[in-house]
C-alpha cells in the first residue's frame, strides 16, 4: 500500500528526479537510497532502472550505482521499523482511513494510503511476535534452527529462497528481526538469514528482465553478483561478528538491523570503485543481443510488475517505443522501395505489419489486465494514453501496409512507371517532415512535455501547408500535360493522402497534453484560421498559375 500510494501520488516526480540525477554516479547512488525508501522496495527500483538502461537513457555503470544506493535504502527502512513504534499503529491506521475515505482524491487520498500502509506494517510486526509463540515453543522448529546454525550455508540458501518467494528482502529481514527479538533465533543464524535475504531480494529483478535486451539485464545481474560476492566474503566471519556484537548493550533486533546496514554499506565501500569492472564482467557473461530482425519481435511483458503500477507502465511504454521503431522502419523501407523500384523490399516491409499487430495485441492485453488492478487517477490516465498511442501506431502500420505499399506495388512497380523529378521532390518534401514527426511524437509520448507538444502541433500545421502546395502543384501539372500518366497521378495523390493520415495519427499524442493544460481549444482555433489562410493562399496561387497558362 505504501508503494502504490507513493507511486500514484508522486510517481512522475520520482521518475523525473531519478532521471535528472543519473548524470553523476554519486547523485545516482543517493537517488537510489531516496527512491527505495519511498517505494519500500529495492526490487521496484531495480525494475525502473533496468527499464531506463534498456532504453539507453543511462549507462550500466550508473545503473549499478543506483542499485547500490537502493540496497542501502532498504536497510534504513529496516532501521526505522525496528524501533518500538507499535503505539503509533492505531493512530496511523485511523488517520490513513480518514484521509483515504473522506478526501476528494488526488495526493491527499494517496497520502492516506501511505499512512494506512505504514500503520498496518507496524501492526503486522506486533502480530508476528504474538502469532509465532507456538513456533518458538515447538521442539521441531528449534531443532531446525539449531541444524541451520550448524550449516550456515544452508541457512543462507533457506533465507534466499524465502526472500525470492516473497519478492522482498525487507520483509524477510523484518521477519528475522521479529523472531530474533523473542530469542527464538540465535544471533549467528539470524545474521546468516540476513545475508540470504540480501541475495534472494536481488533475484526477482534478474528473472523479470530475462527477455529484455542485454543493457536492461546487466544492472540486476551486476547487483546480484555484488551481493553474492559480499555474502561469500562475510559468511566465514559471521560467527566472529556475532561474538563481537553480542556483548554490546543492544537488543537482538537492533543488532540485526545494524548488521544488515553495515553489510550493505560495506558493499558500497568495496564495490563502488569497481562498478566499471562489473559493467565489463556482466557484458561478457550475458549473450549479445540477437539479430535485428529477432530483436524487433515483441517480448513478454512482466505481469508480476502489476503490484507496482509505475513499473508496469514503464514496461508498457518501453514496448510501445519498440513498436514505434518497427513502424518507422516500415515507412523508411516503403520510400526506399518507391525510389529504387525495389519490389522485394516493399513486400518485406508489408510483412512487418504482422509484427506490428503482434506488438499491439500484446500491449493491449497487458494494459487491459493492468486496468483491472487498483489504479489511481494518474495511473489510469497514463494507461489510456499509452494504449491510445499504441492504437495510433497500429493504424499507421495499416496505412503503410494496406495503402502506401499496396499502391507502390500495384501502380508503380508492376507498371514500371517512372516518376518525374518534380513529383519525387514533392513527395520527399512531405516524407521528411513525417519522419521528423515520428521522432517528435515518440519524445512527446515519453516526456509528456507541454512545450514539445506545442511544437508537434505547430509541425502539423507546417505539414498541412506543404501538403496543400504539393496537391496544387500536381493538379497544375495534370492541366499542363495532357499526356500525363494517370497511374502515376493516382499514385502521387494516394501517397500524399497516406502521408497526411500518418502525420495526423502521430500528432494525436499531443492533444491530451495540450487539453490538460487548457491550450487545446485556443490552439486548434488558431490552427484552423491558419489552415483556411493557407488554403486560400494555395487557391490564389493556382488561379494565378492557371491565368498565366
Amino acid at each position: 500500500m505504501v508503494r502504490i500510494g507513493v507511486s500514484e501520488g508522486w510517481g512522475s516526480e520520482i521518475r523525473s528526479s531519478l532521471g535528472k540525477s543519473l548524470q553523476n554516479r554519486f547523485k545516482a547512488f543517493l537517488s537510489g537510497i531516496g527512491v527505495t525508501m519511498l517505494l519500500q522496495s529495492s526490487s521496484a527500483t531495480a525494475l525502473l532502472i533496468s527499464s531506463f538502461s534498456g532504453q539507453g537513457m543511462l549507462t550500466t555503470a550508473t545503473a549499478l550505482a543506483v542499485l547500490l544506493g537502493a540496497d542501502v535504502g532498504t536497510t534504513l527502512v529496516a532501521q526505522i521499523l525496528t524501533f518500538d513504534l507499535s503505539a503509533l499503529s492505531p493512530v496511523l491506521i485511523g488517520l490513513g482511513v480518514a484521509f483515504f475515505t473522506y478526501s476528494p482524491g488526488g495526493r491527499t487520498r494517496d497520502f492516506g494510503r501511505v499512512l494506512l500502509g505504514v500503520g498496518l506494517m507496524l501492526l503486522a510486526l506486533r502480530l508476528i511476535v504474538e502469532a509465532s509463540l507456538p513456533m518458538r515453543e515447538s521442539d521441531i522448529v528449534q531443532q531446525i534452527f539449531v541444524a541451520l546454525g550448524e550449516d550456515l550455508v544452508l541457512a543462507v540458501i533457506f533465507a534466499a529462497i524465502v526472500a525470492w518467494m516473497s519478492h522482498s528482502s525487507l520483509a524477510t529481514v523484518l521477519l528475522v528481526i521479529t523472531l530474533a527479538s523473542t530469542h527464538a533465533l540465535d544471533l549467528t543464524v539470524a545474521f546468516a538469514f540476513v545475508l540470504g535475504a540480501n541475495v534472494g531480494g536481488a533475484i526477482p529483478p534478474c528473472i523479470a528482465t530475462l527477455g529484455a535486451r542485454r543493457a536492461a539485464r546487466q544492472p540486476p545481474l551486476g547487483n546480484l553478483l555484488f551481493r553474492v560476492t559480499g555474502v561469500i566474503i562475510a559468511l566465514p566471519f559471521i560467527g566472529m561478528i556475532a561474538h563481537t556484537l553480542s556483548p554490546l548493550d543492544v537488543g537482538n533486533s537492533r543488532q540485526i538491523a545494524n548488521f544488515h546496514m553495515l553489510f550493505n554499506v560495506g558493499l558500497v565501500l568495496l564495490f563502488f570503485p569497481l562498478i566499471d569492472r562489473m559493467d565489463a564482467l556482466t557484458r561478457r557473461i550475458l549473450p549479445k543481443d540477437v539479430a535485428v530482425d529477432d530483436e524487433l519481435k515483441p517480448r513478454p511483458l512482466d505481469r508480476g510488475a502489476f503490484e507496482t503500477p509505475l513499473v508496469a507502465l514503464v514496461n508498457a511504454e518501453r514496448e510501445v517505443l519498440r513498436m514505434g521503431e518497427v513502424v518507422e522502419r516500415m515507412l523508411r523501407n516503403a520510400f526506399v522501395a518507391l525510389k529504387k523500384n525495389d519490389a522485394v523490399l516493399a513486400r518485406r516491409s508489408r510483412e512487418m505489419d504482422q509484427l506490428v499487430n503482434e506488438f499491439y495485441d500484446s500491449i493491449k492485453s497487458y494494459l487491459t489486465a493492468l486496468a483491472r488492478e487498483s489504479l489511481g487517477a494518474k495511473e489510469s490516465q497514463r494507461c489510456t494514453e499509452i494504449l491510445s498511442f499504441a492504437t495510433n501506431l497500429e493504424h499507421v502500420g495499416d496505412i503503410i501496409s494496406d495503402d502506401l505499399i499496396h499502391n507502390i506495388l500495384l501502380k508503380k512497380l508492376e507498371t514500371r512507371s517512372k516518376m518525374s523529378l518534380q513529383d519525387r521532390e514533392d513527395l520527399n518534401n512531405l516524407y521528411q517532415p513525417v519522419l521528423q514527426a515520428f521522432q517528435m511524437s515518440l519524445n512527446v509520448f515519453t516526456s509528456g512535455d507541454l512545450s514539445m507538444a506545442r511544437q508537434l502541433l505547430a509541425h502539423k500545421y507546417k505539414f498541412i501547408k506543404r501538403e496543400r502546395k504539393a496537391v496544387m502543384n500536381h493538379l497544375q501539372k495534370i492541366r499542363d500535360e495532357s499526356t500525363y500518366d494517370s497511374q502515376l497521378s493516382a499514385l502521387q495523390l494516394d501517397v500524399i493522402r497516406d502521408l497526411k493520415r500518418i502525420n495526423s495519427h502521430l500528432t494525436a499524442v499531443a492533444y491530451p497534453i495540450l487539453d490538460a493544460a487548457g491550450q487545446l481549444r485556443s490552439r486548434l482555433r488558431r490552427d484552423k484560421e491558419k489552415e483556411k489562410a493557407a488554403l486560400a493562399s494555395g487557391a490564389d496561387e493556382a488561379h494565378e498559375s492557371s491565368s498565366r497558362g
